[in-house]
């Protein structure tokens, strides 16, 4: 949907749990110059997906809810994130997002991101320890759920509840 660091400010301005930033604030969190984080807000500024608000004598941005395009924009925002690169070298089979992060408008600055990961993992601690590098960078704490596929087929198989509502979610990458 977006160009690379275009994508990259605003998957921390959907997802960021401190709402509005400033754009020092926006381009530590996406790990960029500072100049080429304020090209990609003038480009999402453009396309109405946020919003500007002087606060003293600085400049803060935060995601405009009421935007027709919001929606697409905070879904995209989760594919962005950056847990396909955090979550390659374990080769993961895929990955969801589910729970309230799931729901364009339904995270609070405290939810949490729930995060379904598939795959046979033999080291689940650089796993979780992975995530949770993204966690930090996007200001959430990520509760990461692993699974193998044997394990994932058993749960749908017998309904469960949990596997239901992550296989509901937002699919980052993969297939199952």
């Amino acid at each position: 949907m977006f160009a690379r660091n275009v994508g990259r400010v605003n998957a921390v301005l959907m997802t960021h749990a401190r709402v509005p930033l400033r754009l020092g604030e926006l381009a530590r969190a996406a790990n960029l110059p500072r100049q080429i984080a304020s090209s990609a807000l003038q480009t999402l500024e453009k396309r109405g997906l946020v919003r500007r608000t002087r606060v003293g004598d600085h400049d803060v941005f935060a995601p405009d809810g009421s935007s027709p395009y919001y929606p697409s924009a905070y879904l995209a925002a989760l594919i962005d994130l950056p847990f396909a690169s955090a979550l390659d070298p374990f080769r993961p089979f895929a990955a969801f997002v589910y729970g309230s992060m799931a729901a364009p408008g339904q995270a609070t600055a405290q939810s949490d991101l729930d995060l379904l990961v598939v795959g046979d993992f033999r080291d689940k601690d650089a796993v979780h320890a992975a995530v949770s590098t993204v966690g930090t960078q996007i200001g959430r704490r990520v509760d990461v759920f692993l699974m193998t596929p044997e394990q994932l087929e058993a749960g749908r198989a017998r309904d469960d509840q949990h596997v239901r509502s992550a296989l509901a979610g937002v699919r980052l990458f993969g297939e199952v």
